[in-house]
């Protein structure tokens, strides 16, 4: 009889036990003990490694503050991730639970309260043996796993492992080093020598860029990691969100690893060679075609035309950007636009932007006391800006004049620019570089300063200048945190001096001038994170525009938050909101930074129930950034925006449309919206 048939016959089941979360599943998620060859055979996977049989996961609580009860095996033909197991076998622990979610939980030691792992079955030199392994941040030599966790696991996966004796497999250098020092009551073996392993066979093409794990991590934080990359790796991470074109690493992978279930997803090409730095050395920078096989690699140069043709092939659709109005030049407060009908509201975002049209929108039907005042700056003062000013670029035929938009053209009409990512990141550099030094008009100051002074009725108090272009904030393609926003103190622009404070603020020890702010937010246009991003999506760069959104900004409030009209991510109807003490920001956050996370169910606008997922990093584990008052009064006036914001974009088939809300509460506790955007789940 199988595993399923015995469970079926009555095993007993109890709160977060594997056997109650199979019978209500209908299928197997974990086993809290593999007793004989059947059970191993149920749960376990054919691994792909070459010196491995089969393999599947493991999970076990750490610390006393775990939400998993007991350790468990997981069924790896059913749930190859850890985090989708832990999620849907047991949503009362795990509600709503996302992979970076998980990965602090795992990684982070401030919020560790899991271990976890491999077992496999390995074909050894001298005969087969079961063998564990232990995860950990390899970014981060100090968090290297520590004898006394090896020995606690292996103590309780043993127990409950009865096929044979399990051996710790170090699947680090550092995690190998370590292990030979100590004198331990179980076997350490190394995985073998092994010259080659591929887990996602196939062909990528990309330009080689060859990278540690600390230069990955300040590269993925930077956003310099696009889909037309191939990453050469010194070890391998424990993840990689970003798509690229394909990845070598210089250390195996484990055969479940983040890393290979999407590069397999994604179907780009993903193996282990060993030295892979040294060996790619001569690659670097070059636009190649490589071919994870199944027994070999194979590198070699590549055309333009044929990587693109590769990327268009993993790329989504593309998303058509609405041509930008550049002839309109009027500043227009928030509540005086016009978003009536379908047409002014489609009108307004390709004269002004998503962001700024989409707030005035929401202004205009919610009552003045959660609003910020505020206007629109459109896309005609951004166009006549980088339309006019010249600038001069060494180019391999000498030193070109030229203005910024005939750059911008000509390069997106350049096979260099368009196919070599180094070469492309060092021309946008340069340009934003010299967006920064160059002039902004003094007439576009003068009025932009008036408008200030007519809006918030003082030149000497400090407005943001927020990003407000034609590609985010739509339902195809959010871009959320892609551009930049920025403090300005329109008095600055005036003292006749460069010397700080700010006029406005003497905690800020730079003058913030207007024109510091339009050029700030003017070249996030052309951040390396923004142009891969758009470029991901197939969008035409040259029929990009910023304009901005100039409204109050609240100093010292006490909580920023997300919000959504439904799990973003999950097939759950409940609200979920992201909330975060003071200024620190939620939605580009410094790494290790996360907010508090919370679950909201609302029917007929009033809330029933709310359940806490995790807490802020900010925070003493058990503080909460808002009580359930505040929980609640927000989540009851999202129903109300819920109702009244127009959605005029069909939601694409299979999908539904959320709505992805962003919330100050400020220091007298008002609820202010600072910006709406659709969201297709």
């Amino acid at each position: 009889m199988t595993l399923w048939g015995l469970l079926l016959l009555g095993c007993p089941a109890h709160n977060g036990s594997c056997d109650e979360a199979n019978v209500r599943l209908g299928k197997i998620a974990c086993v809290h003990r593999v007793p004989d060859e059947a059970t191993w055979r149920e749960i376990a996977r054919e691994a792909d490694p070459v010196d491995q049989d089969t393999i599947t996961k493991w999970a076990r609580p750490y610390g006393d503050a775990s939400p998993l009860p007991e350790t468990l095996f997981l069924d790896s033909n059913t749930y190859p991730l850890h985090w989708e197991m832990l999620r849907e076998a047991f949503p009362d622990r795990f509600p709503g639970l996302t992979l970076e979610e998980y990965s602090r939980m795992v990684l982070d030691p401030d919020r560790k309260v899991l271990s976890s792992g491999n077992v496999a079955l390995y074909d050894g030199p001298d005969g087969a043996f079961y063998g564990f392994t232990i995860w950990d941040d390899r970014t981060r030599p100090e968090l290297t796993v520590t004898y006394d966790e090896v020995l606690a696991s292996w103590e309780d996966l043993n127990d409950r492992f009865e096929l044979a004796e399990l051996v710790f497999v170090p699947n680090t250098s550092l995690q190998a080093e370590n292990a030979a020092t100590w004198d331990a009551p179980f076997q350490v073996r190394g995985q073998g020598v092994v010259t080659y392993e591929a887990y996602t066979t196939g062909v990528g093409y990309g330009t080689i860029r060859r990278l540690t794990l600390s230069q990955l991590a300040e590269a993925e934080a930077e956003g310099a990691i696009g889909f037309q990359d191939i990453l050469i790796l010194d070890e391998a991470p424990f993840d990689l969100a970003q798509p690229v074109s394909g990845t070598v690493t210089g250390t195996r992978q484990g055969d479940l690893s983040h890393l290979n279930v999407r590069a397999a997803a994604r179907g780009t090409p993903n193996c282990y060679v060993p030295d892979a730095l040294r060996l790619f050395e001569l690659w670097e920078g070059h636009l190649a075609r490589l071919e994870c096989g199944e027994t070999r690699f194979t590198i070699e140069a590549a055309t333009l035309a044929e990587a693109e043709a590769f990327w268009a092939s993993i790329r989504p659709d593309p998303v058509v950007l609405a041509p930008p109005d550049l002839q309109t030049d009027v500043l227009v407060p928030l509540l005086e636009l016009d978003t009536t009908t379908a047409v002014a509201r489609r009108d307004a975002v390709q004269t002004y932007g998503s962001k700024g049209a989409n707030l005035a929108t929401l202004y205009q039907r919610i009552p003045a006391e959660h609003q910020l005042e505020g206007f629109l700056v459109p896309f005609a003062p951004y166009d006549r800006f980088m339309a006019t000013h010249l600038w001069f670029t060494a180019e391999p035929s000498g030193v070109r004049g030229e203005s910024y938009a005939a750059s911008i053209a000509r390069w997106h009409a350049d096979p260099a620019f368009l196919g070599d990512a180094g070469y492309r990141r060092e021309r946008l550099a340069a340009l934003r570089t010299s967006i920064d030094d160059a002039i902004v008009p003094q007439d576009e100051v003068d009025r932009i300063a008036a408008q200030i002074l007519a809006t918030f009725g003082t030149l000497d108090t400090t407005v943001r200048f927020r990003s407000s272009s034609n590609a985010e904030d739509a339902l195809a393609f959010s871009g959320a945190g892609l551009y930049d926003s920025t403090s300005v103190c329109a008095a600055d622009s005036y003292d006749a001096d460069d010397e700080g404070p700010s006029l406005c603020d003497p905690d800020e020890p730079k003058e913030r001038t207007i024109e510091r702010g339009l050029k700030k937010v003017w070249q996030s246009l052309w951040s390396d994170a923004a142009w891969e991003e758009r470029a991901w999506y197939g969008m035409d760069h040259t029929q990009a525009a910023m304009g901005i959104l100039v409204n109050t900004r609240s100093k010292d409030e006490r909580i920023n938050a997300v919000a959504f009209t439904g799990h973003p991510t999950l097939d759950d109807p409940r609200y979920l909101l992201n909330a975060q003490i003071g200024t620190l920001d939620v939605v580009s956050a410094e790494p290790g930074v996360f907010p508090e996370r919370i679950l909201v169910a609302v029917t007929g606008g009033q809330v029933t129930e709310i359940v806490r997922v995790g807490g802020s990093s900010e925070l003493p584990p058990g503080q909460d950034v808002m009580d359930d008052a505040a929980v609640t009064a927000m989540s009851e006036l999202l129903a109300q925006i819920q109702a009244v914001y127009p959605l005029d974009e069909v939601a694409p088939e299979g999908t539904t449309v959320l709505l992805d809300t962003e919330w100050k509460v400020l220091d007298d506790g008002r609820m202010i919206v600072k910006q709406v955007r659709p969201f297709a789940r």
